[in-house]
């Protein structure tokens, strides 16, 4: 057997086993859209350079037919991969988000290390429905003035309203969603006019943050679920994510 036909034996098992990787990062762990905007595709790119790189490329460096201690060797570059590889999916395990949030006007995309962060027990969502990452939303005053002030509030003592669990509250499409996303229309003033134009009737539009991304996102009211992702290219100018655009009022008009 050539180097290269071992090589080559080496990267199918490897592309094997990557694929099934792959299934399980898409669809358990990234499902949607998160894959792109939420850092699975990060993950991916380390996971990729071990098991379809690293692994295959070293076994054409070593092997040579009859070597001494050739099985030695490519034992030793199995067990090398075997546990880089377990390492990498134990760090996009930890770093996939287990809760998407609404609070206030955004979507946070948690991860569980964030809840331990926090000193919050991450073991709460299991209480919610559906699958993971759970769609949740952080209950606030009716009173928009009062939900406004415990926003405020909230950043300014360092206790987020997307870590709140005690207000959590399930998004469900069979309840109103209108007084879930309350801010939507406030989120919509902050918007480019070519992103509304984009935007279907199905489009609850909120604001997005990931650790990796923000932006805009359409939580689709018929589907139940998050299907779109706008980057903050479509960011009205002179706005900011999370805040309308500021009026002139009849004063400033008469200065102009």
């Amino acid at each position: 057997m050539t180097r290269w036909r071992a090589c080559g034996i080496h990267f199918s098992i490897s592309l094997v086993v990557f694929l099934l990787l792959l299934t399980v990062i898409l669809l358990v762990w990234y499902p949607g859209i998160l894959f792109s905007i939420d850092g699975g595709w990060t993950g991916l790119q380390l996971l990729m350079g071990v098991d379809l790189v690293l692994g295959p490329m070293l076994t054409l460096i070593v092997f040579k037919a009859g070597k001494p201690g050739l099985k030695f060797d490519l034992s030793c570059i199995a067990i090398a991969q075997i546990f880089c590889m377990t390492a990498g999916m134990w760090v996009v395990y930890k770093e996939r988000p287990i809760a998407l949030v609404l609070a206030f006007d955004t979507f946070y995309s948690v991860a569980a290390q964030e809840f331990e962060d926090f000193g919050k027990d991450p073991s709460i969502l299991e209480n919610f429905p559906g699958p993971y990452p759970k769609l949740i939303y952080t209950q606030l005053p009716e009173d928009e003035i009062e939900a406004g002030i415990a926003n405020m509030r909230s950043m300014l003592i360092g206790d987020p309203l997307y870590i709140q669990t005690e207000n959590y509250r399930a998004i469900e499409t069979k309840n109103d969603l209108s007084l879930v996303f309350r801010r939507e229309q406030a989120v919509r003033n902050t918007a480019s006019e070519g992103l509304l134009a984009q935007l279907d009737e199905s489009c609850l539009l909120s604001n997005f943050i990931s650790s990796v991304t923000s932006g805009y996102v359409c939580f689709n009211r018929d589907k139940g679920e998050i299907t779109e992702f706008y980057a903050t290219e479509y960011l009205r100018e002179g706005s900011a994510l999370g805040l309308e655009p500021v009026e002139p009022t009849q004063e400033s008009q008469a200065q102009q």
